[in-house]
């Protein structure tokens, strides 16, 4: 596996990766109506390439192909974490979780946070967040419960 940097070339492979996730994973905790909703998303594929690239997005890479992904947008903020459904469970999530909270530190970011579907928060609370409340938002007249969640970082030294 290798890490790199997000290039708006990736956008439309990361897409379908986002849209796989969603329906492979997703099943597992929503219904038929609620994947539909949210694996529509993303509708417009340049849009989706500028928000990309914005804040810091990496993408995982297995023999050559991008296989999963996650942002920092803000730097506070994990926006994504998304993964190939066929490579789920095997620590590319982890591997680049902790390359962006890594980033955050450098950053000097004390506090991250995000909004973690009912699948992503057993992870998020795994990488030491918590869930500061639940949330229903509403996505084409379909309703979602949510979890906003937050962690305290600190540099490695003060890990210690």
């Amino acid at each position: 596996m290798s890490i790199r940097e997000y290039q708006p070339s990736d956008a439309e492979i990361l897409a379908a990766i986002y849209r796989d996730a969603v329906i492979g994973i997703g099943a597992t905790a929503y219904n038929a109506k609620q994947i539909e909703v949210w694996s529509s998303y993303p509708e417009d594929l340049e849009e989706f390439r500028h928000l990309l690239g914005q804040g810091l997005t990496i993408v995982a890479l297995d023999e050559g192909q991008l296989i999963a992904f996650g942002q920092l947008n803000p730097l506070n903020h994990v926006a994504f974490l998304y993964t190939a459904t066929r490579v789920a469970g095997k620590g590319y999530a982890t591997k680049i979780y902790q390359q962006l909270e890594d980033y955050a530190i450098a950053q000097n970011v004390q506090r991250l946070h995000t909004e973690a579907s009912h699948i992503s928060k057993h992870f998020f609370l795994k990488m030491g967040f918590w869930v500061v409340e639940m949330e229903i938002v509403e996505r084409k007249n379909t309703q979602f419960e949510r979890f906003k969640m937050e962690k305290i970082i600190l540099p490695s030294a003060a890990r210690l």
